[in-house]
């Protein structure tokens, strides 16, 4: 195995390596994941790409999307007509 560089090099070097591998897991934490339950209590994560994965996904999305619509909309649709509801009433008084 090679010996890492020294100097400014070697700490250029580590920097990049750090920042790299930070973006790698900032990645790996956004992707969607499938958690499985065989049995309770005993979760399996589904492999991104396995057989049956985009389809779960898509389920998931739509299953969402409906308990969205039945609330009146998204999360964060909510919080938009709250604040301007809240900006409204500040302006009247």
């Amino acid at each position: 195995m090679r010996e890492p560089a020294k100097g400014a090099i070697g700490r250029a070097t580590a920097v990049a390596e750090g920042m790299a591998a930070g973006v790698r897991r900032r990645q790996r934490e956004r992707e969607p994941r499938v958690v499985l339950f065989a049995r309770p209590g005993e979760p399996r994560i589904l492999a991104p790409g396995a057989k049956g994965q985009d389809r779960i996904l898509d389920v998931a999305e739509r299953m969402i999307a409906l308990a969205d619509e039945a609330e009146g909309g998204s999360r964060r649709d909510r919080a938009r007509a709250r604040r301007a509801a809240h900006s409204e009433e500040e302006e009247e008084e």
